[in-house]
């Protein structure tokens, strides 16, 4: 018998931008959430807990996406 959640959400690649508390901020993009999560919690373990992260998706993703093709 399988336990836990299904990790079909896992498998999907996303985009994350990271804030660091200087205010800087960095893309990762084509990451897993795992992985994503996992490197944050390394990055935010370094600068005390304050970075902040958020997933960038539908119309927002698209626009960067344009931008960066010019």
């Amino acid at each position: 018998m399988k336990e836990g959640s299904p990790k079909s959400w896992d498998k999907k690649l996303r985009t994350y931008e990271v804030t660091y508390p200087s205010g800087q901020k960095v893309m990762w993009k084509n990451i897993t959430a795992r992985d994503c999560l996992t490197k944050y919690e390394g990055h935010n373990s370094m600068y005390e807990y304050k970075c902040q992260l958020r997933e960038l998706g539908g119309k927002e993703l698209q626009l960067i996406q344009i931008m960066e093709k010019k």
